[in-house]
């Protein structure tokens, strides 16, 4: 279009913005690609709505009503992060391979450049409101994996997806660990007046009397273990003359048990009762 007035002097012609604005948006752009109304936008210089009539005028095209024309089928042919990136929504797939695409600035060739080398397909563009763009985008276009894989996609569901991957990840670990743990150790029950370990068929209680009792079944034994004791020791010397009815794992967790508890508990006369 020979001799159409460039943005920034329509803007100040209508007295939108100063001319001193415009220099500031201007020196903003140098050694980028990004489009002035863009930045006046960003910058609040200008409403949504002043910088569509100004581009209708710009480009001598009319806004168009995202709301009507906006077809389900095109909802799949750009993903999201692409929408957000150039504020621009596939409206509608035509014949001959067309994709009429609304724009917040249809003049902006960079982004119907890299659409049709993404899509294939040919790029009609049509002027729309940013905020009418952005609200269709956020209600129709779904979510899809490259929004999520894509490096540009910084969005807030991108990071919100990789807060709750990480919690997972965490919670799976700290679950993980428990259960490795519950697995070699067992169960401790803290009670008001005593301690109880469960492991492996096995019931190891240490009252605050000093009391120490055995209860479970070793897993090579005849019978079922209901031994009270009054020390550790007399707990260990019958462990020790029992060890042919515990498997390795029994035997394994009771050497565990006893070398943690046998610093903590008093030491009495040794009485020990079976009813083994």
């Amino acid at each position: 279009m020979a001799g159409k007035q460039r943005l920034g002097e329509l803007l100040v012609q209508q007295q939108i913005v100063s001319q001193d604005t415009v220099n500031d948006a201007l020196r903003v752009q140098v050694g980028g690609n990004r489009r002035l109304g863009h930045i006046l936008l960003r910058m609040g210089a200008l409403s949504d709505d002043q910088l569509a009539n100004t581009l209708s005028q710009q480009l001598d095209i009319q806004l168009t009503d995202v709301d009507t024309v906006f077809s389900a089928e095109a909802k799949k042919l750009l993903p999201r992060y692409l929408c957000t990136k150039y504020g621009v929504l596939p409206l509608a797939l035509k014949t001959n391979n067309i994709m009429l695409t609304a724009m917040a600035d249809p003049s902006d060739n960079e982004a119907i450049t890299d659409i049709e080398r993404y899509t294939g397909k040919v790029v009609e563009p049509c002027l729309a409101r940013q905020s009418d763009i952005t609200r269709i985008v956020t209600k129709k276009i779904p979510y899809s994996l490259k929004d999520f894989f894509n490096p540009q996609a910084n969005t807030r569901l991108t990071r919100a997806v990789a807060t709750v991957a990480l919690i997972l990840v965490v919670v799976f670990g700290v679950a993980t660990y428990n259960y490795i743990q519950t697995a070699r150790y067992g169960t401790i029950s803290q009670l008001a007046d005593s301690k109880i370990y469960r492991n492996h068929d096995l019931m190891v209680g240490f009252d605050t009397s000093g009391k120490i009792s055995l209860l479970g079944h070793g897993a090579f034994a005849k019978g079922y273990y209901s031994v009270s004791f009054d020390e550790i020791h007399t707990l260990t010397a019958f462990i020790n003359s029992r060890k042919n009815e515990f498997s390795a794992k029994q035997s394994e967790w009771l050497k565990w048990l006893l070398n943690k508890e046998k610093d903590h508990t008093p030491s009495s006369p040794s009485i020990a009762k079976t009813n083994n």
